[in-house]
């Protein structure tokens, strides 16, 4: 399995779709590539020769780990010349390219929780430069109106004493946006007052038209030089992105911090690259003038042919090689069965539809745009705006335009937390004291909640935690002047605490730290139920329960045991009602076992979506935890629909895109109320194996069924990379001793007295067997 943080983030649209457009024309297909930000001049030739002039020489060993001292001083000679900037050698580091100096920048100023500052729309890989550094992207949407700049008034209200850094790109990726002298010095203002790092993206500084005059950040005051880390290359201004040279200027111990990263990633940059980027940066300017020209003239084209083009306005830019049209008066509308519903299904009926290839705004943070490169030559400039013409013209409105504003709330934590039994009452009541000194009164919420008779009280924070609560359990009524039986303290945004669970038994308290979704918290609930309930004779079987004419039978297993599939097929069978897709609470009266399912919803993953034929209905009227919007987001690597993804044709959402994404899914839209059976006598364990040799049912003895419970491990199950065992299957476990364990082996030595229990192969079995075995 790859790690977690790498789940977190996507690979470069631009970097996919050109990859698409390059694999079609190998199929024959004559597809425009608009998409790319790549200049179509070659290097110039006397860089050229410099590189093979250093190959002659065998300079093909290692370089110093910042570079040749020549190549940095002549950064720092450009930096004075063009932009009047003084800087010394051990002030610059040479870098793999910009995006791997960008990358070493961020590592090394931002720590876990800190707040970067990125304007929207951005480039792609700013976000994800800071999900890396477990820092935090703070997203300040600029506007088309204000020539998409951000303006002092949002960066003043985007900074929080948990801010680190502000990223600028001047000229923009992907507006072509561009600030004058007066735009920096009023940002400046603002960042004068404020203990924060400038990481201005200069790449595109060479490339500004109609005499726009570029005025670099590290040039407003030697004050803002100080926090500023200049990032800038050769790959857009020489056109040599394929020799991948890149550099930072700033303050000293920036440059060496970066330095020491470097050195345990790429450790120097390419010999051949360094001699010639040296050429380039040293030698004649005169091709980058001659391409700053050509590039204003495809500008002026496009931008002519875009204008021309009914309901689609774009503003004009200063600089790089992009334009930004708004195209959302499309939205909604149709042309060969394709609906046009955001930009990435605007992308997708133009690379099908016209054959050019562009990148939706939405990898920018701007849907409602879309961005076409003009960074190609004007022969295939003009073949691709006219099929990009003749292809919107053919979008009409939709006959019936089917929206669903799905209720979607992405999490920042995604998985599990451990928890912590606590023993001593001192750190529980130092505990609670911090949790209460963030439970602020603007922001407080609290719920008691009936689960098997137990009242569990929330307080918390988080909204979105309050919601999913209120949602899921029954309400609890206590009198005024009477404290609920347990409580939880769910708090987010606690400073210096990594996400955490802690349980103190002896006053029943629950402790969420840092922790904003629903998962963990509810583990927490069910596992102080099953610790306080105890006593009363009240115990939980973990498993998949349906009833079958008033009788329960429940699935246990691991995961790998085709559980969850199982139970889908079971309840497409007559007769067969849903009761719990998760854990039930068993009660004896008399010789029955009466099983309760406590709440009101299914928590479901989503990505079980298509093992019922009715849940991607339900879950889209359904309250949703982490559903995938975004095509750079699907983590699912083992979807048929790679090449034909329903997130790149335009769909909204996609339920089976991520393992991490659930849904509060109420059991009655299943199959009405006859198909919902809250309360049966259970008369069936079934524990779950999955191989391709034993028998299909094995009606086990007391002491077998007994004994692979306890050990949470029958022999031949296929467990999935992240299974373990758990003592009688049940996660849900906070105290596991001695104790505990007998109290569990009690409760399910009653059980067994009074229903039937067998080994089902998974690999073999069918839910007609278990039907078979689950009706008297």
């Amino acid at each position: 399995m790859v790690s977690e943080r790498v789940t977190k983030i996507g690979a470069s649209p631009t970097l996919k779709i050109s990859a698409k457009a390059k694999a079609m024309k190998a199929e024959g297909i004559d597809v425009i590539d608009l998409s790319v930000g790549e200049p179509d001049f070659p290097t110039p030739e006397n860089v050229k020769v410099a590189a093979i002039k250093a190959i002659e020489q065998n300079f093909t060993k290692y370089t110093e780990n910042d570079g040749i001292p020549e190549l940095r001083k002549a950064v720092c000679k450009r930096l004075k010349e063009d932009y009047g900037l003084d800087y010394k050698p051990n002030q610059v580091l040479i870098s793999a390219g910009a995006k791997s100096s960008l990358y070493h920048l961020i590592q090394a100023i931002v720590n876990e929780g800190d707040e970067v500052i990125i304007p929207a729309p951005y480039w792609v890989t700013y976000p994800e430069c800071v999900n890396l550094a477990k820092g935090k992207p703070v997203i300040v949407e600029t506007r088309e109106e204000d020539g998409f700049l951000l303006t002092p008034e949002q960066l003043k209200a985007a900074i929080s004493p948990s801010t680190r850094a502000l990223v600028l790109n001047n000229p923009s990726n992907p507006t072509g946006a561009a600030y004058t002298k007066e735009q920096l010095l009023a940002l400046a203002e603002v960042i004068r007052k404020e203990d924060i790092y400038l990481v201005a993206d200069e790449i595109y500084s060479r490339l500004v038209y109609d005499g726009f005059q570029f005025i670099s950040l590290a040039a407003l005051g030697e004050d803002i030089k100080k926090k500023t880390i200049l990032i800038n290359g050769v790959s857009k201004s020489y056109s040599m992105t394929g020799w991948r040279i890149g550099y930072a200027a700033g303050p000293a111990e920036i440059i060496g911090a970066m330095s020491k990263i470097q050195s345990h990633t790429t450790s120097n940059a390419c010999s051949v690259s360094q001699k010639a980027s040296l050429e380039a940066l040293a030698g004649p300017q005169y091709e980058v003038n001659r391409m700053a020209a050509e590039f204003q003239r495809r500008r002026n084209y496009v931008l002519m042919r875009l204008q021309q083009i009914p309901g689609i306005s774009c503003f004009k830019p200063q600089g790089a090689f992009y334009l930004f049209p708004n195209v959302s008066s499309y939205y909604g509308k149709e042309a060969g069965g394709i609906q046009i519903r955001n930009s990435y299904g605007l992308a997708y009926y133009l690379l099908r539809e016209a054959r050019v290839a562009i990148v939706p705004g939405d990898a920018f943070g701007a849907d409602d745009y879309i961005r076409i490169s003009y960074a190609t030559s004007m022969e295939n400039l003009e073949k691709g705006m006219d099929r990009i013409a003749e292809a919107m013209s053919r979008l009409k409105t939709a006959k019936k335009v089917k929206k669903i504003y799905l209720q979607n709330y992405v999490t920042r934590v995604k998985k599990s937390v451990p928890v912590e039994v606590v023993a001593e009452g001192k750190l529980r009541d130092a505990l609670v004291a911090e949790m209460e000194s963030h439970l602020g009164y603007e922001n407080y919420y609290e719920w008691n909640a009936n689960i098997n008779g137990t009242i569990v009280q929330l307080r918390t924070n988080v909204g979105h935690l309050y919601d999913f609560w209120v949602e899921n359990w029954f309400p609890g009524q206590i009198e005024a002047g009477l404290e609920p039986h347990a409580v939880i303290y769910a708090v987010d945004n606690v400073p210096g605490r990594e996400p955490r669970a802690y349980y103190h038994p002896e006053t029943r308290t629950g402790i969420l730290v840092n922790a904003d979704n629903y998962g963990p918290l509810r583990k927490l609930a069910l596992g102080m139920v099953l610790d306080s309930s105890e006593h009363l004779g009240i115990n939980a079987v973990r498993g998949m329960a349906v009833g079958l004419d008033g009788n329960g039978l429940v699935l246990v297993g691991q995961p790998g045991t085709k559980k969850t599939e199982l139970f889908f097929e079971l309840l497409k069978m007559p007769r067969v009602q849903a009761q719990t897709n998760e854990i039930l609470f068993v009660r004896f009266s008399g010789s029955k076992a009466v099983a309760d399912a406590v709440e009101r919803k299914f928590l479901i993953p989503t990505n079980t979506v298509e093992l019922y034929d009715r849940l991607a209905r339900l879950f889209d009227h359904s309250k949703c935890e982490n559903v995938v919007t975004r095509r750079e987001d699907c983590t699912d690597r083992t979807c048929p629909l790679q090449d034909e993804c329903r997130l790149d044709k335009g769909a909204p959402y996609c339920f089976r895109a991520s393992g991490e994404a659930q849904a509060m899914l109420d059991p009655n839209w299943m199959a009405g109320p006859q198909g919902y059976a809250k309360r049966t006598n259970l008369k069936t364990l079934v524990i779950l194996r999955n191989d391709q040799v034993s028998p299909a049912v094995v009606e086990l003895s007391k002491e077998e069924a007994l004994r692979i419970l306890e050990s949470g491990e029958p022999s031949g199950a296929v467990k999935s990379l992240g299974a373990k065992a758990q003592p009688f299957f049940n996660p849900h476990l906070l105290v596991i001793n001695e104790d505990k364990l007998a109290i569990q082996r009690m409760f399910f030595s009653r059980l067994l007295d009074q229903v039937k229990c067998c080994l089902v192969n998974s690999g073999v079995a069918t839910p007609d067997h278990l039907k078979k075995i689950g009706t008297p």
